[in-house]
């Protein structure tokens, strides 16, 4: 940049653009002490059985939640999201088995197998990978 200075080109007609790596992308997750994870407070629903395979908690589904992504905060189940819409696929999630029904519909379906957990609810028993 100097020597662009040095060759007369004024400093506010220079910019630069850094490439490279960025940090691990963990929105929606902030630092906060490890909670275990714990049945969602208030009386049990009486839906489908929601179990969180890698927390080791199941519960029954309650339609107080609006999605899936909102049982599993409240359960303090460490998940990831951005958008909280369907859009950006960052809450993309692994069904162990069961199935959902996502509303708002997504801008593009999930892998096979996955679901978006933002935007879905269950439609059967499921077993997630989180």
């Amino acid at each position: 940049m100097r020597e662009l200075v040095a060759l007369g080109l004024g400093g506010a007609r220079i910019h630069t653009e850094i490439f490279g790596p960025e940090p691990s992308l963990t929105p929606g997750l902030a630092p906060a002490p490890a909670r275990r994870p714990h049945p969602p407070p208030g009386r049990p629903g009486s839906g489908p059985l929601i179990a969180f395979a890698r927390a080791g908690l199941a519960v029954p589904w309650h339609d107080t939640f609006g999605n899936l992504l909102e049982l599993a905060e409240a359960c303090d189940i460490p998940t990831r999201w951005s958008c909280r819409t369907g859009v950006c696929h960052t809450c993309e999630t692994r069904l162990i088995s069961g199935a959902v029904g996502h509303q708002p519909d997504p801008v593009e379906a999930p892998a096979d197998g996955n679901a978006l957990i933002c935007c879905s609810h269950p439609t059967a028993e499921l077993v997630l990978d989180l």
